[in-house]
């Protein structure tokens, strides 16, 4: 995949459009106002400058489509070019008394946004000179020469020269600052994963610990409950034993399936499935333990994702059991609502309830440890939101009137191909 572009592929790709637009503004003005040029034979030189800047252009273009770095020297030189072809069209039309020597402004703008102290403070120099240059020689207009007076031409061409860099500048000021912007946003965001990556790793860090200290009493105690089979017999006392043994046997397999709970993927592997199969296992296994009705809509259209399938289980029972606690919490009991779709390149699990709505603190939902229940870890929530990170996916909460509704989205990879085993590296990458 390429990698998002860096300030200077930003700064040059708006320079590039800019000089779309010049090179159209020239040949409109020289269309109009060739009458003025000391000689109609200019127009060869002048009409072989405009196919230099549309060669320089399209050069442009190609460092931008490649994905290495821009260096400064780059973003100079192509303004560079910009300053001496303008000076070049002022030498052939009129010097100073040319109006639009005001373009100047433009490349002065740009410079001191795109370049370093250094390098757009020998760019002002640069245009410093020219100016000085035009004023020492430069080929006279003729105004008489045009259908239209001076005193028409003159400031018509003022006004021209003026609305155009004002907007020039403030379209480029505009769209820069919109643009960084967006990848300020874009860096909170990779911060915030970051953080929440880190986050994981240390509840990672505890579930592991937890599953070493747990896993010695819990061997102690099958030992003993099969030692006591052997002594007693009865029935009372098999049938006890039977169900101490499930629920025991249910403790190891939360044990050893703790840290992939956490979500973390490379604890339980990623797998390519249908998504909708993944979500009807893991409502088989919630329906066993609860009373609540839910109506399952599959609209997914046989998309598969590359997800762990104990950690999304584990998210998506969290997530069915957040459910249902809010709507007891309310004093409602109707059925939930979960739906399977496409969204786009996106499969997406919508889980609709009636219950009390958000917390007060809507912003720490997924927060690890933040709970508003008396014996929650806080960790349900965030479990989703992992897995969904970890695949490239994602998870909002949409409040309504009567209850909330959990969006949880994962990018959809092609359909395995029936000879590509299990884990080929086409499916990874496209997980990821």
């Amino acid at each position: 995949m390429q990698s998002k572009p860096d300030e200077s592929h930003i700064w040059l790709s708006w320079l590039t459009r800019l000089r779309w637009v010049a090179l159209g503004a020239q040949v409109i003005t020289l269309g109009f106002a060739y009458p003025l040029l000391d000689s109609v034979y200019l127009l060869f030189p002048l009409g072989a400058l405009m196919l230099a800047l549309l060669a320089a252009n399209l050069r442009a273009l190609q460092v931008l489509a490649r994905p290495a770095p821009i260096r400064s020297q780059t973003l100079w030189w192509q303004l560079v070019i910009d300053v001496l072809a303008l000076t070049t069209f002022f030498l052939a039309g009129g010097g100073p008394d040319n109006p639009f020597v005001l373009l100047y402004f433009i490349h002065i703008a740009m410079g001191s946004i795109m370049l370093e102290a250094r390098m757009a403070a020998g760019l002002a120099l640069l245009i410093l000179l020219c100016y000085v240059g035009i004023h020492l020689w430069h080929l006279p207009l003729h105004f008489e020469n045009h259908t239209f007076p001076p005193q028409v031409l003159i400031p018509l061409g003022q006004t021209i020269a003026f609305v155009v860099t004002t907007v020039s500048i403030a379209a480029f000021v505009g769209g820069l600052a919109s643009t960084l912007r967006r990848r300020s946003l874009q860096l909170v965001d990779a911060r915030d994963r970051t953080s929440r990556t880190d986050r994981l790793r240390s509840v990672g860090t505890m579930a592991a610990g937890a599953a070493h200290e747990l896993n010695t009493p819990l061997s102690t105690i099958g030992l003993r409950i099969r030692r006591i089979g052997r002594r007693y017999e009865d029935e009372d006392t098999v049938r006890d034993l039977s169900v101490v043994k499930t629920q025991l046997e249910r403790c190891s397999r939360i044990v050893q399936q703790l840290l992939a709970g956490a979500g973390d993927p490379s604890a339980a592997g990623m797998e390519q499935t249908p998504i909708c199969e993944l979500v009807r296992e893991a409502v088989r296994l919630w329906e066993k333990s609860t009373t609540i009705p839910l109506h399952l809509a599959d609209e997914s259209d046989g998309a598969e994702v590359n997800l762990p399938h104990v950690a999304f289980n584990q998210a998506l029972t969290n997530l069915l059991e957040n459910a249902r606690e809010a709507q007891e919490s309310a004093d409602r009991f109707d059925a939930l609502e979960l739906t399977v779709m496409r969204d786009g390149d996106d499969a997406v699990i919508e889980l609709r309830d009636h219950g009390c709505g958000l917390p007060p603190e809507p912003d720490q939902v997924g927060t690890p440890f933040f709970t508003t229940k008396p014996r929650g870890t806080g960790l349900g929530v965030f479990v989703a939101r992992q897995v969904a990170d970890g695949a490239g996916g994602g998870l909002r909460y949409i409040t309504h009137s009567d209850g909330t509704t959990t969006r949880w989205w994962f990018p959809i990879v092609p359909p395995r191909r029936p000879h590509e085993p299990e884990g080929h590296p086409a499916q990874a990458a496209g997980g990821g």
